[in-house]
């Protein structure tokens, strides 16, 4: 009998370790509940997260601003933007020796005639080797050279690629637009496009492999701004022929990170590049820079992170949560958490400020706005009672609505088309018609001189339709589609909405088969040709002239402007194209968007810079405080698990004494 006792208090001792063990077990469970795996954010890594995957990640295609700020880092080109200067943008070599030289240059085309064009004279720095990559010999990345800059412009002209900046180039660089033509013809044929044909206008140096020339039919000083652009990045043929269609996943650069996965609807791994061109964070910015922190790291080789982690997180509450719990080193405010992190004053909420949450504004280099198809039998048109019909819509818009209510009122009410930043922004003009009037007066007195009084059509007596072609399907997007309904048919006209997915409607932008949309332009670089050739007649679809307006006058002056630089002379035609769209009003102007970016104070401050798009390798993160933060914050609540525990416990010492009792009858049963 003892023995047996002993026995049982000694099962009935492991029970409640067994209990302890299991509630030491899910204590350790809860410690953690990070989705990263054990130990990756004691890591040099700056986590971030993308609502979904990119198109692509090919240099010569990648044109949306979340891809570009991946290709960049890999794919860096001749020049790139200093990052502190932002009151005046300013360009700085890269993979460039030195500074373009820039020439008149005048040649004899193929008609005999004299052209006044220009040369630019690009030399490349002798230490650029291309990442190592399967695409090379043994895998290893050899030395760039000035043919791999002009391979890259070949690839621009292949209509295989569908390169979204070749209008740029096209009109410009002598000799190119045969390039594209020949290859065009060859495409029909089913024939690839030829890559060795010499281009007159694109020339390597035959006694300096490191030089390279673009000679131009004309003047043309943005070409600067388009050497910053990863579409000009040096890009050797081995990727291409070793990757082939593939090569949209496989970007092969020299820049500070390379592409180590890509796993899609999950996570895009950048991580650095042992052949990345030497570069250091820059000693220099502008007033106040040193004050804020931007200058502490000045002289630092880059990158400072050794990985960029990109989680591809589709639910917005997802990311904002782990965000909160300290998992996403920054966040991008979106409509449906801006009311968590600020108050109603505007300023961050206590709970974020308590938590070392920062935040910056930063003011984008673009425009949103309504456009009207000028090629619309209703909508389109330059007769007097077509202007005043689109003007009459554009007095019905409220811009400070769609401010309010969609960027909680952070933005800019857009009186033009250049924004804030750009040369010949003017801070005092007032489009005459973006003067909102809730009685609406003037907007339906043009209305009855365009023809509808009150909405309706005087020669047929109905009432007007438009038709507001739009991708807006989701819950959110239907407040949109209300609100230009609502106010466009305050007027009396009747709004009708088709909404298709992205997809269908961007099909439909592009074969020109809509009347009214809404749109958006972000700088491709900081010049105001990169926004009035918007609407210059050539560019027209499937160029960027969306609404396809074609006026002769408008595209004289801007053809002018384009090809001066910045002085009082060019600021005059500004003003002369501004009336002109004034005007036409073929765009309805809304917004100059403000993004507004969370980051928690492990994370280095950098100074927002709305047209460089490199900015990843100027992040570099504490993961000492990162690690403390992220316990303290998810640290586990123990008591429920305590109870189960005990519930455990308690449930098992009955067992054990019915254990007990029955060994005693059957003991007592043989005695």
């Amino acid at each position: 009998m003892g023995a047996v006792d002993r026995m049982i208090r000694i099962a009935s001792v492991r029970v409640v370790l067994a209990g302890m063990a299991v509630l030491a077990a899910m204590a350790l469970g809860g410690c953690d509940n990070s989705p990263y795996a054990p130990g990756l954010v004691k890591q040099s890594i700056y986590f971030l997260a993308y609502p979904d995957d990119p198109r692509r990640l090919d240099p010569a295609t990648s044109y949306r601003d979340e891809e570009q700020k991946i290709v960049d880092v890999i794919c860096p080109s001749y020049y790139q933007y200093q990052p502190l200067k932002t009151q005046v943008f300013q360009l700085v070599p890269m993979l460039g020796a030195r500074d373009a030289l820039r020439e008149p240059y005048s040649y004899t085309d193929a008609e005999g005639k004299t052209v006044a064009g220009e040369r630019w004279i690009f030399q490349i720095r002798r230490d650029l080797r291309f990442q190592d990559d399967p695409c090379f010999p043994g895998g290893k990345g050899r030395a760039i050279t000035a043919q791999d800059f002009v391979y890259a412009f070949r690839r621009m002209a292949d209509p295989a690629n569908a390169s979204p900046v070749i209008a740029f180039f096209a009109d410009k660089i002598v000799g190119f637009s045969d390039l594209i033509e020949r290859n065009r013809e060859r495409q029909k044929r089913g024939e690839p496009a030829n890559y060795d044909t010499p281009v007159a206008g694109l020339q390597v140096d035959p006694a300096d492999p490191y030089t390279f020339r673009i000679v131009l039919n004309q003047p043309y000083p943005q070409l600067r701004y388009l050497m910053a652009m990863h579409f000009t990045s040096p890009m050797p043929h081995e990727a291409p022929a070793f990757y082939g269609r593939d090569i949209q996943r496989h970007p092969v650069g020299c820049g500070p990170y390379v592409l180590q996965e890509w796993t899609p609807k999950k996570r895009i791994v950048l991580a650095i590049n042992p052949n990345r061109v030497a570069e250091t964070f820059p000693a220099q910015g502008e007033p106040g820079d040193a004050e804020a922190g931007y200058l502490a790291l000045a002289g630092k080789r880059l990158p400072l992170a050794d990985k960029i982690i990109i989680d591809i997180i589709t639910e917005n509450t997802t990311g904002w949560n782990l965000f909160l719990q300290g998992y996403l080193d920054s966040w991008i405010v979106k409509q449906d958490n801006y009311q968590q992190a600020f108050s109603q004053q505007g300023g961050l909420t206590d709970e974020m400020r308590r938590h070392g949450i920062g935040v910056v504004k930063e003011n984008e280099l673009g425009v949103i706005y309504f456009a009207f198809n000028m090629q619309d039998p209703v909508l389109g048109g330059y007769t007097p009672e077509k202007r005043k019909l689109r003007q009459a819509i554009s007095l019905a818009i409220n811009s400070q609505d769609y401010i309010d209510l969609f960027s909680q009122g952070n933005g800019l009410i857009a009186q033009g088309i250049l924004p804030p930043g750009i040369f010949g922004y003017d801070p005092t003009y007032r489009d005459p018609w973006r003067k909102f009037d809730p009685s609406l007066t003037q907007a339906k007195e043009l209305l009855k001189e365009a023809g509808y009084p009150d909405g309706i059509d005087a020669k047929t007596g109905d009432r007007l339709t438009i038709y507001y072609d739009n991708q807006y399907v989701s819950a959110g997007g239907r407040q949109w589609v209300a609100l230009v309904t609502r106010e466009i048919q305050a007027l009396g006209i009747h709004v009708e909405s088709r909404s298709q997915r992205d997809a269908v409607w961007q099909n439909k932008i592009d074969g020109d088969d809509w009347q009214f949309t809404d749109y958006g332009w972000l700088a491709d670089y900081p010049d105001p040709e990169n926004f009035f050739f918007l609407l210059y007649g050539p560019n027209r679809r499937p160029g960027p002239n969306l609404t396809g307006y074609n006026n002769p006058a408008y595209n004289a002056l801007f053809e002018k402007m384009r090809a001066m630089d910045d002085t009082p002379e060019r600021i005059a035609i500004i003003r002369q194209l501004r009336a002109m769209i004034e005007q036409d009003c073929p765009y309805v102007f809304v917004e100059n968007h403000q993004t507004l970016t969370l980051w928690h104070d492990w994370l280095a401050p950098i100074k927002p810079n709305p047209i460089a798009s490199s900015l990843f390798k100027f992040r570099k993160v504490d993961t000492t405080l990162r690690v403390e933060r992220q316990h303290e914050w998810n640290a586990p609540v123990l008591w429920p698990l305590a109870l189960v525990a005990g519930l455990f416990v308690a449930s098992a010492i009955p067992a054990a004494r019915v254990v007990r009792n029955r060994h005693r009858r059957h003991v007592t049963h043989h005695g």
